[in-house]
């Protein structure tokens, strides 16, 4: 009797040269494209672009199970279509930007709609949404203190983000979301896109748009308090791996360690209370690096399980890539972040591959590496769009050269953001718990991308107080983490610890009484301006003769005095939005203030009838690279150049740190020549201080 025959398996071969031939037309297909928008631009991006896309291609047509690759195969057929299609379009670079930018947030939408449905439903704990609110209230309170007793005034990114949330508020309020949402995608491809203002202006239309409190109140709720019980959970998670019992306290350690996230690093909780919502990039910063972990758990893991493991790689690589594409977008410089979790990452799998040899799991690895780096290029392809025409416009260790500052300079201000012994401490518990810990991988990867993501950001310019949410992960998550162990053992001790932490880093008295910079005053409110009531004047002052056709200018760009100062002052009462419809009904003209950012003395001054000038000329970076400030400036002082149009009238505000602001009117016509001749002396003027500066002198 014969045995009944055994189906022979299929060969998956045909499906893998389908989806490697799909694969290698997108590359194809990228290359033309990119060759296309930036045809003086040589074979660079085009051969980048196409290499990347091939990798990914022949990686996924090799590793891809046999199921999955029918799926795959269709999205990058279809992707190579798109792309066809644009390389015969003929849309404008910004429209073609735009049209990548809704792919890119469809692609993302499709991903997250997926990765949600994945997700075991289970009913969402209310505890998480309590410690929330507790930590937003703990924010709120502090915020309050902070700008009472400051009454500090929003400048530069602060306010421009407050500003652009209330343009938000204003398209919901009056039903334009076609506009509003043309406008975010539009963005996308900015150093400042709309994503930060985004939620808390849907939240001020609701509410009051010109507040301030509306406008704070939504960023410390939707971005403050959820950031703190991220960095509580990766201090909770690094606890886990130093020995803390996955079942003790859950909620009390969470509260535990999103206290000492709080003291341990209270600056950054200073610069939400001031009104800048980049701490919200932390949510997904700490996301990506939980993701990673259990990326490289899965890939560690012995063989077997394949059709388990398999799904589950390309779910956690697709999870990744959402979050890394959503912290970019929020703020372009976690990219930063972003290039220190892939270095790690490939720096893990190395050390996996190590130890397993033979065992090691290749085909997963590819897996993702190939579905990452396809789904990055694809989040990225507005970018990548609008920036192929010209690529040294975005050089920016080149055009951010003038906000880097002397090493001394820098060690200060470091000193007055995080003081000597909370980064001490930090050092001391990474140690204990590198001894401690016999999983190790999250330790290395917390302490690894931070430390890359620094030493890249300072490769480009010094940081601002901002920009340290870049190490906050490792700075919180290294105190937080002892302190539960601790709790978990002597929790009277823990409170102790804590209680000392928070006096050490949230009030002044421990500062009085220890050495010097032994403690961070960033967190501390700073006295007010002695000059408000003067301040005050002024804004009377300019809204009494500002028009479209009698236009009040100022040139300057320090704290003190600056151009951009005489538009922030409607902050001073509130009852005007600040925006206006067109560059074309504003009643004062933006200057520019660095050469490498933003070139020669903006041509448009000529329009200023009223002209306030800053004495002595104020600057507030390198000054070799703020001619286009200082030419002006000094022209106008002198009343040569350009300042023989103008005369004083003799109106001075007196500033505080002695600056004024002197007052002129213009008293002959100033044209294109003009304009023409000041952008000549403003070159002469680099050329005697650019021996060693970087950036281009822009035309």
């Amino acid at each position: 009797m014969n045995a009944p025959a055994v189906p022979r398996k299929e060969s998956a071969l045909p499906l893998r040269l389908i989806a490697l031939a799909a694969g290698l037309a997108l590359a194809f297909a990228a290359a033309w494209l990119a060759q296309r928008l930036s045809p003086q631009g040589g074979a660079g991006a085009p051969v980048i672009l196409a290499a990347l896309l091939s990798a990914a291609a022949i990686g996924l047509a090799a590793s891809l199970e046999a199921a999955a690759l029918p799926p795959f195969a269709i999205a990058l057929a279809f992707g190579a279509l798109v792309l066809l299609a644009a390389d015969f379009s003929s849309e404008p670079n910004d429209v073609m930007a735009s049209a990548f930018g809704f792919g890119a947030l469809a692609l993302a939408g499709a991903i997250a709609a997926k990765l949600i449905a994945a997700r075991r439903r289970k009913r969402p704990a209310l505890a998480p949404f309590a410690l929330c609110a507790a930590a937003a209230a703990a924010i709120g309170a502090y915020a309050f203190v902070y700008v009472a007793l400051s009454r500090e005034l929003m400048v530069s990114d602060f306010i421009h983000y407050r500003e652009a949330a209330i343009a938000i508020a204003g398209l919901a309020d009056a039903g334009r979301w076609r506009a509003l949402i043309l406008g975010f995608v539009a963005s996308m491809t900015d150093d400042y896109s709309w994503a930060p203002a985004l939620a808390p202006g849907l939240a001020m239309a609701a509410s009051a748009p010109l507040s301030r409190l509306a406008y704070e109140a939504s960023i410390i709720i939707l971005y403050g308090a959820p950031a703190l019980l991220a960095l509580a959970l990766l201090a909770r998670d690094l606890a886990r791996r130093a020995g803390l019992r996955r079942d003790f306290a859950p909620m009390a350690t969470l509260t535990l360690a999103a206290g000492a996230a709080f003291a341990a690093y209270p600056t950054g909780v200073a610069v939400l209370a001031r009104g800048m919502p980049d701490i919200g990039g932390l949510i997904f910063y700490v996301a990506a690096l939980r993701l990673s972990e259990r990326l490289l758990r899965l890939i560690g893991l012995p063989p077997g399980h394949d059709a388990q493991v398999a799904p589950l790689v390309r779910r956690v690589t697709a999870a990744l890539a959402l979050c890394v594409f959503a912290m970019v977008l929020f703020r372009r410089w976690y990219a930063f972040a972003a290039l220190g979790l892939a270095l790690m990452l490939a720096l893990e799998c190395g050390l996996i591959a190590l130890r397993r040899r033979a065992n090691f799991r290749w085909r997963e690895t590819m897996t993702a590496g190939s579905y990452g780096l396809l789904l990055i290029l694809a989040f990225l392809s507005p970018a990548i769009v609008d920036w192929l025409p010209d690529p040294a416009a975005h050089d920016y260790a080149a055009i951010y050269a003038a906000y880097r500052k002397p090493w001394p300079i820098f060690a200060d201000k470091l000193l007055d953001w995080c003081g000597w012994a909370v980064p001490l401490a930090a050092v001391a518990s990474a140690a204990w718990l590198f001894a401690r810990s016999p999983d190790r991988r999250l330790w290395r990867l917390t302490i690894g991308a931070a430390a890359i993501a620094a030493a890249a950001f300072l490769r480009v310019q010094t940081p601002y107080v901002h920009h340290l949410y870049l190490i906050a992960p490792a700075l919180t998550a290294l105190i937080g983490a002892p302190l539960l162990i601790l709790f978990a053992h002597r929790p009277l001790f823990a409170a102790l610890a804590l209680a000392a932490l928070v006096a050490t880093s949230l009030t002044p008295y421990v500062a009085r009484l220890a050495p010097p910079s032994f403690a961070p005053v960033a967190a501390l409110p700073p006295p007010p301006r002695t000059d408000l009531a003067e301040l005050a004047r002024m804004k009377s002052w300019v809204e009494a003769r500002a028009r479209p056709d009698n236009r009040v200018c100022g040139l300057g760009s320090s704290y003190a005095f600056s151009g951009q100062l005489i538009e922030e002052l409607w902050q001073l009462d509130p009852i005007r939005s600040p925006l206006y419809p067109d560059e074309a009904s504003r009643p004062s003209v933006t200057m520019s203030d660095v050469d490498t950012v933003q070139g020669p003395p903006n041509p448009e001054l000529k329009t200023c009838a009223i002209m306030l000038v800053g004495d002595p000329v104020q600057t507030h970076l390198d000054s070799a690279y703020q001619q286009t400030v200082i030419v002006p400036s000094r022209e106008m002082l002198a009343g040569v150049g350009i300042g023989a149009h103008y005369r004083r009238t003799g109106e001075v505000f007196h500033l505080e740190n002695n600056v004024s602001a002197v007052v002129f009117e213009q008293i002959s016509p100033l044209d294109n020549s003009d304009m023409a001749a000041l952008a000549e002396r403003w070159r002469e003027a680099r050329k005697t201080v650019a021996g060693d500066l970087r950036g281009p002198i822009a035309p």
